[in-house]
């Protein structure tokens, strides 16, 4: 290979990783629901459900997710989902995924649960976006449920 087809094909490079994101917001993710799905001696299965918001002028095609949940400043859940979605531009969309809470932290959490007047959560994981670059994208945001007016507050979170 030629110095000049080395130095073109290295600048195409450089400028390519150097083309800014459609994505420079992060995207905002809260939590919408919680749901048994399986109950055993030793783990609980439950249904999640989380609000991802787009600030982008670009839709978000998203194919997977991962995400860490903790309540009242606890370690809570651990959880994935394999959904494909597409968030629209300037706009939510509201996906599922899947989280698993051991029998000993669900119980942790219910022991403190008479004295806590709401519940705060903590939910911080990676969108993976579809595509031919396969890229990702982290979240992090937090928020509380005021458990006797049924209201619900969210403080977006920084991108870690």
């Amino acid at each position: 290979m030629s110095i000049r087809r080395l130095t073109a094909a290295f600048l195409i490079l450089l400028l390519a990783a150097c083309t800014p994101s459609e994505f420079s917001e992060p995207p905002e993710v809260s939590l919408v629901d919680l749901r048994p799905l399986d109950v055993t001696l030793f783990e609980q299965r439950l249904a999640v459900g989380l609000r991802i918001r787009n600030p982008n002028d670009a839709a978000m095609s998203i194919d997977g997710m991962r995400f860490a949940l903790e309540v009242n400043g606890r370690p809570f859940a651990k959880g994935m989902g394999d959904q494909t979605i597409t968030v629209p531009r300037l706009s939510e969309a509201v996906t599922e995924g899947v989280a698993v809470v051991g029998t000993a932290d669900l119980l942790r959490q219910l022991m403190g649960a008479p004295e806590a007047k709401g519940l705060d959560y903590h939910i911080s994981g990676t969108l993976f976006l579809s595509g031919a670059s396969r890229r990702s994208l982290p979240f992090d945001s937090q928020g509380s449920f005021d458990l006797f007016s049924s209201s619900v507050s969210k403080t977006r979170g920084a991108m870690p």
